[in-house]
């Protein structure tokens, strides 16, 4: 072989063999950092084990994490991964609050906490960021990505691929956090992912704690670090059809090539538009502020809960209402009737007017004033799969499609949170409809704070003094002189029957359907045992199938395993789980609570039933 060849092969591969040095020595600057030698001693020394056996499993665990900003590998990703995961849409992200971040990321680095709906968001992200002049963020994530060559890419651009399950290994948790403050104290951003998995559902899921907690016990408070909430709404997602047959119970596909081609292949197809929108970003160092010395009125030091309910709050706030998602909406809680263009129209128009007194965030909703654009996305909706119309008859009738009805749920919950509000202002009403006294509203309010409760594990509620401020301001809207107007039972039908809209009965009824399958079957299980989560999980979607077959219950994606899971961490948050005392009876209670619910439920139902016959020519 040539010298020449030498130096050509040289060139070729030397970006390649520079890359994997660089890496190892990313890992081993964390590794010799004073911080980092000096804890590592003490950690040895709390689990009295030899500190070369600490030191070489410390080094293991930072050669898995250690990653890297690599020219060549980020040009390869930009030009050939980003537009195959992304191609399917066209991005639609918030300049002006960019430019606002690119600013602030001068001084301070950013750790930006989207949502989860796709495998596409971290692409989506980076695009946004490229496009804004932004740098490159760290991308924390699970190692089940891991596989070549999509392992060997992420990890030199940037991405830190973390072990799904490290409970019991303390070593591995002491580089994770202080990983985490090596790469933030040299001014890097970082993203990731709190609600720590895809949402099977279309909202947001509970927050996983983990890595923010890592965060906050590396900061040091010596510089700044400002939390970004990110929303990321898909008008339509190819995925989602994968999504919800896992969560009827199929099982979750094995990550790999084979699965990164068929994933890729899917996204051929054009499907709409992608919203990109931040939240109110939040200083860790105020949020983190002792007693006293914190911005926010001396509020005194937030916990790891308090910072992540804040960010999803924040997250909700920005999130827009979409098209499919009021489209979706009108759709669904209607009996599985189909309905007429004018008919979904009918449903739309006052949920435009009500988003534009309120002044919610959209994203170009006012199309759907016309018929035209609302039979726009109804023929969008239907090229997917999720809306069927049979065209025989007269007109056009429009319904969900058998069997989607889950699909056309998570477009809809996209912007559910920005109803649930009126939707338990609409249940409290029902609740004291025949309520004797002049003044019903003591009683409505106690059960629009049950319901809060209730419903507390799949919603981020305000606290009770601003949830009470909120629901006044919906009860203004549903009627100037709501207060004025409910004297009588009368008086109260007719502020339901003459409102709007109403919507408790589109937004609601999956959400207590599958707490009711939950509590009905929780009633079932022995006093003297603890209850294995996952085999009453798996027996609820078994019998749950059963009885929406027989009609208990109405909604199909109801039978949902992340809806059965935020049902049972309220049964362990009312001690439902563990033998103790009268057990069979609050079990009962449980049951007989939600059932009361779901009764609601189907009084609004007819309420708006009747509404509509009325009004329909």
């Amino acid at each position: 072989m040539s010298a020449t060849h030498d130096v050509q092969s040289a060139g070729r591969w030397g970006w390649l063999t520079s890359n994997l040095r660089s890496r190892k020595h990313s890992g081993r600057q964390l590794l010799h950092s004073p911080r980092f030698v000096e804890g590592l001693g003490e950690l040895a020394a709390r689990l009295k084990q030899p500190l070369p056996a600490v030191q070489a499993q410390a080094r293991r665990a930072a050669e898995t994490l250690s990653t890297v900003i690599n020219p060549a590998f980020s040009a390869l990703s930009d030009k050939v991964f980003s537009p195959l995961f992304t191609r399917a849409w066209t991005i639609d992200a918030d300049h002006a609050a960019l430019a606002r971040l690119k600013q602030i990321n001068a001084a301070v680095p950013l750790v930006f906490l989207p949502n989860h709906r796709s495998y596409a968001d971290p692409f989506v992200m980076a695009q946004v960021c490229r496009d804004a002049g932004m740098p490159r963020n760290h991308v924390l994530g699970g190692d089940n990505l891991g596989f070549f060559p999509f392992g060997t890419i992420t990890r030199r651009t940037g991405g830190v691929m973390i072990r799904r399950s490290f409970q019991n290994d303390p070593v591995y948790k002491f580089v994770v956090r202080e990983y985490l403050h090596h790469l933030t104290a040299q001014g890097n951003n970082l993203e990731w992912y709190m609600e720590g998995g895809r949402s099977r559902t279309g909202k947001l899921r509970p927050p996983k704690y983990g890595l923010l907690r890592y965060l906050v016990d590396a900061f040091d408070g010596e510089h700044d670090l400002l939390l970004v909430p990110v929303s990321i709404t898909y008008d339509q997602l190819h995925e989602i059809g994968m999504m919800a047959a896992e969560e009827g119970g199929a099982a979750k596909g094995k990550e790999g090539l084979g699965w990164m081609r068929e994933y890729v292949r899917r996204q051929r197809q054009w499907i709409g538009r992608v919203h990109v929108r931040f939240g109110e970003p939040l200083s860790l160092r105020q949020a983190l502020a002792p007693a006293g010395a914190a911005d926010d009125a001396g509020a005194g030091r937030w916990t790891v809960e308090k910072i992540a309910f804040s960010v999803f709050q924040r997250i909700n706030q920005a999130t827009p209402v979409t098209a499919p998602a009021l489209t979706a909406l009108a759709l669904l809680g209607v009996r599985d009737r189909a309905l007429t263009l004018a008919e979904v129209c009918a449903v739309v128009h006052p949920l435009l007017d009500y988003a534009a007194q309120r002044g919610l965030p959209s994203a170009g909703l006012e199309f759907l004033r016309r018929e035209a654009g609302v039979g726009r996305v109804l023929a969008d909706l239907g090229r997917s799969g999720v809306v069927r119309v049979y065209a025989l008859g007269k007109e056009p009738v429009y319904s969900i499609h058998p069997g989607r009805h889950a699909v056309a749920a998570f477009y809809r919950n996209s912007a559910v949170h920005w109803f649930i509000n009126r939707a338990l202002l609409e249940l409290a009403m029902q609740s004291v409809l025949d309520e004797p006294s002049a003044d019903p509203r003591p009683e409505a309010w106690n059960q629009a704070f049950a319901l809060r409760d209730l419903l507390k594990f799949d919603f981020f509620f305000s606290n009770r003094a601003t949830f009470r401020q909120e629901v006044t301001a919906e009860a203004r809207l549903l009627d100037a002189h709501f207060a004025d107007h409910i004297a009588t039972p009368a008086a109260r039908m007719m502020a339901l029957e003459q409102a709007p809209f109403l919507v408790a009965h589109r937004v609601l009824p999956a959400f207590v359907e599958a707490y009711f399958v939950v509590a009905d079957r929780l009633a079932a299980q022995p006093v003297d045992l603890p209850v294995n989560r996952a085999q009453l999980i798996e027996q609820c979607s078994r019998i749950g199938r059963q009885y929406l077959l027989q009609k208990r219950v109405r909604q199909p994606e109801a039978l949902s395993r992340e809806l059965f899971g935020n049902a049972l961490e309220l049964a362990q948050n009312r001690r439902l789980l563990e033998p103790g005392d009268q057990l069979a009876e609050r079990r009962s209670a449980f049951v007989s609570e939600i059932a009361r619910a779901m009764q609601a439920l189907a009084t609004i139902d007819e309420i708006d039933h009747r509404r509509s016959t009325t009004a329909r020519p």
